[in-house]
């Protein structure tokens, strides 16, 4: 479903999943099929994906772009953010005994920082956050109003 209002927030996500535990596109479609997501399906290939993020930030530091911008997220339900938000997930986030822990690798810190400069670049009146800062929760693990205060 195309955006009803103008994106205003760049929200950093992550996957809840241990250091190291790499988390496929496929993977995440299944958790949000599961969960009932909105599906996204692209107009070219009639494919849907369930995976409510934009983009997804690989251990490595490659991403994978999920849904469009202009597409609203499936990421969010508190204060209308799957509409307002442009959803930014990283793999990780939590330690070996589920709890939550900054487990970015420098690829991974890297790539969110380009990811959300891009993002600026496009939006330049959006803030960014964590999922944190508008639900009760972890996510994504570190403070990224904070850590991305100045871009």
């Amino acid at each position: 479903m195309k955006r009803k209002t103008p994106i205003d927030t760049i929200m950093i996500h992550c996957t809840a999943t241990p250091p190291g535990r790499e988390v496929s596109r496929e993977e995440l479609d299944r958790w949000h099929k599961a969960e009932r997501f909105e599906p996204y399906t692209d107009p070219k290939t009639g494919k849907a994906t369930y995976a409510g993020y934009h983009l997804l930030v690989h251990l490595d530091g490659t991403y994978e772009r999920l849904r469009p911008d202009d597409h609203r997220g499936q990421h969010c339900t508190q204060q209308d953010m799957n509409n307002r938000a442009v959803a930014i997930c990283y793999v990780g986030g939590v330690d070996n005994n589920n709890r939550p822990c900054d487990t970015r690798t420098e690829a991974q810190k890297r790539t969110l920082l380009t990811l959300v400069r891009t993002c600026r670049g496009r939006y330049p009146s959006a803030q960014v956050i964590g999922h944190r800062d508008c639900a009760p929760k972890a996510c994504p693990s570190f403070d990224a109003k904070t850590e991305y205060k100045n871009i």
